[in-house]
């Protein structure tokens, strides 16, 4: 039987763009899902670019602004 080698999800690899589509599709597509781990890493990805806040914040997954 042969085994297929995966090569591990790397959030930097993409492009914002594509980034935030993983994100908006994961939540209720029969496509690709993210698992957790996938999926923080795709959220912190975006942080750190600084792309797509707003997005990030109206989905919960990244903690509201401090006033």
């Amino acid at each position: 039987m042969t085994q297929i080698k995966r090569e591990p999800f790397n959030a930097r690899d993409f492009s914002s763009r594509k980034l935030i589509e993983l994100v908006l599709d994961d939540r209720g597509s029969d496509r690709l899902t993210l698992d957790q781990e996938a999926l923080d890493s795709v959220v912190s990805e975006l942080a750190s670019r600084r792309h797509y806040l707003r997005e990030l914040r109206q989905r919960g997954l990244l903690a509201p602004r401090a006033s």
